[in-house]
């Protein structure tokens, strides 16, 4: 009998933590403050309709570094499972340095070129 319920109990507290993905952006030379921001969701038995969750990340982010441009960003995704995998939760951590000064603007991210331009601003020759 108390087999059994050792079994039990060790199937209700069983879990298991996978990381699903890591990405880095370069890191700069002049490191300001350092901002991190975490989103997380409970799945159970895998339904999840939407992933709005992680768009509370990038807003955070933004929050913590009004002023700046957030670099070196670290992104990770887990999954932590709970209870033979019947509920487990999603997190995303993103952590980074907030770089004082020019904030980045979607003209400046997008340059129109043509697919064998090389990005320089004079045409060359050939």
């Amino acid at each position: 009998m108390k087999l059994v319920i050792l079994g039990l109990v060790l199937v209700l507290v069983s879990g298991c933590v996978s990381l699903n993905s890591v990405s880095l952006t370069s890191v700069p030379v002049e490191r300001g403050q350092k901002v991190r921001a975490e989103s997380e969701r409970f799945i159970f038995m895998g339904f999840n309709f939407d992933n709005d969750y992680v768009n509370a990340v990038t807003s955070d982010l933004k929050t913590q570094c009004p002023n700046g441009t957030v670099s070196g960003l670290l992104t990770k995704s887990e999954s932590i499972n709970y209870f033979l995998y019947i509920f487990w939760k999603s997190r995303i951590t993103a952590t980074g340095y907030c770089v004082p000064g020019k904030m980045a603007s979607s003209s400046d991210a997008i340059k129109k070129r043509r697919p064998t331009d090389d990005g320089n601003e004079e045409p060359t020759v050939q």
